[in-house]
């Protein structure tokens, strides 16, 4: 039990890397988003249990397309080539290098 402590600990500190703050939601959906790339906002809504809503405002936060405020660059929205209305979610290079040190830290329990 206290390696999954100390593991948890050392995947909070990388988070921590991204930002101080980073917010768990924030992260929650970032994992997601890295477990099927190209999914909707809508699919990732209905995964999180999250208000559309709040999806939008967390991608747009973890996009780098963001206008203002913090801008984190792990994932990048795209028009559907199929649907223009729909947006799909996939990771910038940062985004999988943040997944992959996560992935490191969780493989060496």
């Amino acid at each position: 039990m206290k390696q999954d402590i100390e593991t948890f600990i050392k995947l909070l500190h990388e988070l921590q890397k991204i930002d101080p703050e980073f917010p768990l939601q924030y992260a929650r959906c970032l994992f997601e988003i890295a477990l099927d790339e190209g999914l909707c906002l809508t699919d990732l809504s209905e995964r999180t249990g999250t208000a559309l809503s709040t999806i939008s405002r967390i991608t747009s936060a973890l996009a780098k397309e963001k206008a203002r405020g913090k801008n984190y660059a792990l994932v990048q929205i795209k028009i559907s080539s199929k649907e223009r209305r729909r947006k799909q979610l996939f990771l910038t290079k940062k985004g999988r290098d943040v997944i992959s040190n996560v992935s490191a830290l969780l493989a060496e329990k």
